[in-house]
């Protein structure tokens, strides 16, 4: 060997081996091992020894290094470390480094494992162990390629380990390997693999007992930890040890590869010559490796050894999950896989499944799940590999076309060193043979294809948290949450039944902050399921603050914050040069907490032009970091919200903060503002000061459109009025809610109305804005006012007085309007007819055209309430005037339903059916429900009082729909 790796890394010098003291030759030389045969380019060495820090002469000290290293290594003529552009490359001969012939020993062990000679497989695998030194690279920087090389020779070193215990076990020593075992699992407790052999060694000593304690062990520790019960091959050796039964044989040379436990089959039971009850002979529970002991007085036959044999086929997939839950259509879709039959001439694609969607969304979970169901259509094996996707150094398709060779059985002296002739290879290894391929996590199309079988008899599984756009794909399958049944089933799965179902409020209140993921959802379950004293109480308290909450998500080595930084450290740049990236996107999206936000609104919170906005969160789409539930509108799962206000606190300044957030504030309020404008025309602007020229907000070519946005935008108003009290902006927490409430008034939304204009009235009486209190006290007087509430008598009398203090006459005779108003809604229609001439008076001194019909309406009420009909008609008609020469459909409609109510009581009911349907009509024409519905009452009266009975009830059925339909408390009435 002229390298060593598992240990400290060292050079045979000819004489002795060496170590490198300085740490910089180390990092480069290990990662010329790591990556052996292949070129590495300057770029990425640079990257290995400085991350993202390097010095201005990093390439000549590259140079230097390697120069360094040849002289270490005696490779004065260049021939082993040599310059190929755009870098360097290390060949490696056969032999020349301890990890390749440590796996070539693993490799030999197994196929004498295979060919049932446990001794000789015992004595390679104790060889190949033998080379360990201590951890793989030891004294090498820590880069995250060098830890992911660390945890693949550290996992085949376990897996070396796991089988030659179970060569020493076949060899019938049992006792022997026991305490080697008790060791190891104090290590690795949640290795299941060593808790079967233990298991399986102690039943061969004749320890039955302890093995069903040791068993016991294994369940609660896994458990505990993970929260999920063993798996299935290590439940059905406790049951075969539990009824007496001899356990099987592990399947020769593959029981314990790999790390896949869960997936391999039994030997045969021992046959009628271990001995039958009834002949004299007993069954032996020695264990596997140990022929069972003849009849009493009867030689023991030796065992007959098979003929050598090839390798058996690879069976990588990870272990299954008992609990496995949910995703039952995305599950049959990725099991509906029909391979060709093997060797067949099948010119047909291969079909390749794509499942992406964010970190913890169970990508992994489901692709081994319908894996392991379809293990019986693919008898030729199934491969399968981590490609680091998302990690700062994903796999390079040259590694893992090296690895699939070897274990289909290619020998790895005679492994081509170059991609293209891999992948050749591979091809046609797997021609006419059915292999699943499973290749988790993928960073791109480029490093999947290579690894992709020319032969249809073959069949993919992909997971990418990418969408992988330009991979022609048989089936994507784009992961979402759980709905709330598959969330709860899990749950329950994890912490039992009952134990979910006593405290279903608290179960409900985890489930809410796990936000429908389902690796929140397995930590939060686990955490309960290993503390017994904690109530699911104890769990949804410490799971109540956002602050908090992705720190109490974390058990043993599962983390949803560490999931969520490994997508985010894997983001591109941005598309353009001097564009905003994704990374920063992602932060500064963190400020804001609406529901969803337009592209509009992120190019103003960003600072950026809309295009540029569009495509760092379309960049976000794609890494599955963001949603797009619609055209050009984004959300957040809640718990990357909570993960991005975290970075965009870490990372973004305090003053960069404030800026954006009220960059985003003022186009909203801006574009409501322009939105009122339209639906209520005559109503008074709220002052606004000019736009920087980065917010640009929307402007509305019609009424539709304008109700349109409004709607769409609701949750988003309340979020904006609370971010902006919650940054001390109280200007814009004031002004946004006066601007919503046109439509707040128009669409009758009482609640978001008042909560609002509570906030604002808070936020301006913290500025000292007298305008803005007596603003939001008249717009809170109208609010309960329409509900009928005393409050909204207090509210205008308030703002009443603010207005005369300031001297606001325009404000002053607005809010006269408004008590009027109140005290006819409150039924106290003298204190409203005097309100409403005093009104009257001030509206016609300041020339308001417009509140001067709504006082001549107000009054009307009044008049009509007091049985003065003939002034009620007057005042009506003298409105209508008004309002049809502003053109304001909306008051014209009140004022017609009134008139009509008004003829009703004279019993001109001829003129009472015209005035009520020329308003229906504009009330439909405007979009205003709530109108139409009470407008539908009135309607439903004077046709039953016309004797049209029919036309009375259909009427009534549609304002009853209406009301229902939005959801108001109020009930049509009833006709006499």
């Amino acid at each position: 060997m002229r390298f060593r790796i598992l240990g400290t890394l060292e050079i045979w010098t000819g004489q002795e081996w060496v170590g490198i003291g300085a740490p910089k030759w180390r990092s480069l030389l290990a990662t010329l091992l790591i990556n052996a045969d292949q070129v590495v380019s300057t770029d990425r060495l640079i990257m290995e020894l400085w991350d993202d820090d390097p010095p201005a002469s990093a390439i000549n000290l590259v140079s230097i290094y390697a120069l360094q290293v040849r002289k270490l290594m005696g490779d004065g003529d260049g021939k082993v470390l040599r310059r190929r552009a755009p870098g360097y490359q290390l060949h490696l001969g056969a032999g020349d480094l301890d990890a390749a012939r440590f796996e070539a020993l693993v490799a030999e062990g197994r196929r004498a494992l295979a060919a049932k000679t446990p001794q000789h497989g015992a004595d390679l695998l104790a060889e190949a162990l033998s080379l360990w030194r201590g951890g793989a690279l030891l004294d090498v920087t820590q880069s995250p390629r060098v830890v992911a090389e660390i945890e693949r020779l550290e996992e085949s070193r376990l897996n070396a380990l796991e089988l030659r215990i179970e060569a020493d076990i076949g060899c019938g020593r049992h006792a022997e390997v026991t305490p080697e075992l008790s060791r190891l699992i104090a290590d690795q407790p949640l290795r299941e693999g060593l808790h079967r052999l233990l298991m399986l060694a102690l039943v061969g000593a004749g320890r039955r007992a302890e093995a069903l304690t040791a068993y016991e062990r294994a369940r609660h520790v896994i458990r505990d930890e993970l929260g999920v019960a063993p798996g299935e091959q290590l439940q059905r050796l406790y049951q075969q040890i539990l009824t007496s039964d001899s356990p099987s044989r592990p399947a020769p040379a593959t029981a314990a590869r790999n790390g896949d436990r869960s997936a391999r089959g039994t030997a045969k039971q021992a046959g009628p010559a271990a001995g039958t009850p009834g002949t004299g002979g007993e069954r032996d529970p020695a264990g596997p490796g140990v022929p069972a002991r003849a009849p009493s007085g009867e030689p023991e036959a030796p065992e007959q050894e098979p003929p050598a044999t090839a390798p058996g086929p690879p069976l990588q997939l990870p272990a299954d999950i008992t609990d496995f839950t949910g995703r039952g259509c995305d599950l049959e879709r990725l099991c509906d896989l029909q391979p060709a039959a093997a060797g067949e001439d099948n010119p047909g694609a291969v079909v390749v499944s794509l499942v992406t969607g964010a970190g913890g969304l169970g990508k992994t979970t489901l692709s081994v799940h319908a894996a392991h169901r379809m293990r019986d259509r693919f008898p030729d094996g199934q491969l399968y590999v981590n490609l680091l996707g998302a990690s700062p150094q994903p796999l390079t398709p040259s590694d893992v076309l090296a690895r699939f060779l070897r274990e289909l059985g290619v020998q790895p002296a005679q492994i081509p060193a170059g991609e293209e002739e891999r992948a050749a290879l591979y091809r046609t290894r797997l021609t006419g043979r059915r292999v699943l391929i499973v290749l988790d996590d993928a960073r791109d199309a480029a490093q999947v294809r290579p690894l992709l079988p020319g032969s249809a008899s073959c069949a993919v599984l992909v997971t990418a948290r990418n969408r992988l756009s330009d991979l022609a794909v048989s089936r994507l399958i784009d992961l979402d949450v759980l709905d709330d049944d598959e969330a709860r089933a899990l749950f329950a799965g994890i912490v039992g039944a009952g134990r979910a179902g006593t405290e279903p409020a608290a179960t409900d209140e985890v489930l809410a902050a796990c936000a429908g993921l389902p690796l929140a959802i397995r930590i939060a379950g686990a955490r309960l399921a290993a503390r017994t004293g904690w109530s699911v109480r104890t769990l949804a308290d410490k799971l109540r603050s956002q602050q908090r909450r992705l720190d109490e998500l974390k058990a043993g080595d599962l983390a949803v914050r560490a999931t969520f930084e490994v997508s985010f450290a894997s983001l591109p740049g941005p598309v353009t040069a001097g564009a905003i990236g994704p990374v920063r996107v992602f932060r500064l999206l963190g400020l804001w907490p609406g529901p969803t936000i337009s592209v509009g609104a992120a190019a103003a919170l960003f600072g950026q032009p809309e295009d540029q906005a569009a495509d760092a969160l379309e960049q976000l789409v794609d890494a599955h970091l963001l949603e797009s539930p619609g055209p050009e509108i984004y959300r957040f799962h809640d718990l990357l919200r909570v993960y991005a206000a975290e970075l965009c606190q870490a990372d973004e300044d305090e003053k960069t903060s404030q800026d954006a957030v009220r960059r985003i504030l003022t186009w909203y309020l801006h574009t409501t503002e322009a939105a009122a404008s339209i639906i209520s025309p005559h109503h008074a602007r709220v002052p606004l000061e000019e736009a920087e020229p980065a917010i640009r907000p929307l402007g509305f070519d019609s009424l539709d459109q304008a109700l349109d946005w409004c709607d769409a935008e609701r949750p988003n108003l309340v979020a904006a009025t609370r971010l902006a009290t919650a940054g001390g902006m109280y200007d814009i927490a004031w002004r946004i809610p006066a601007a919503a409430m046109s439509f707040f008034y128009r669409r009758t939304h009482w609640a978001d109305w008042m909560l609002t204009h509570q906030i604002g009235l808070d936020s301006a009486r913290e500025l000292g804005d007298r305008r803005g209190e007596a603003w939001m006290l008249n717009n809170l007087g109208m609010a309960y006012g329409a509900q009928q509430m005393p409050e909204a008598v207090d509210c205008f009398e308030r703002a009443l007085a603010l207005c005369r203090q300031i001297g606001n006459l325009p404000g002053e005779a607005r809010v006269m309007n408004n008590l009027a108003h109140a005290h006819l809604l409150l039924s106290r229609f003298d204190e409203a007819l005097d309100e409403g001439k005093r009104s009257l008076a001030i509206q016609r001194q300041v020339a308001n055209r417009y509140n001067e019909g709504i006082t001549l309406a107000i009054m009307s009420g009044a008049f009509r309430a007091l049985g003065r009909p003939a002034e009620a008609v007057d005042h009506l008609q003298q409105a209508l005037v008004i309002f049809r020469e502003l053109d304001d459909r909306d008051a014209e409609a009140d004022s017609l339903s009134d008139l009509g109510e008004v003829y009703l009581d004279m019993q001109e009911i001829d003129k009472a059916v015209s005035c009520l349907g020329g308003s229906l009509a504009i009330r439909k024409s405007i979009g205003d429900q709530h109108g139409q519905a009470t407008t539908l009452e009135h309607l439903a009266l004077a046709w039953e009082r016309a004797g049209q009975q029919e036309k009375s009830r259909e009427c009534l059925d549609q304002a009853q729909q209406l009301f229902e339909e939005l959801g108001d408390r109020s009930k049509p009435r009833e006709t006499d």
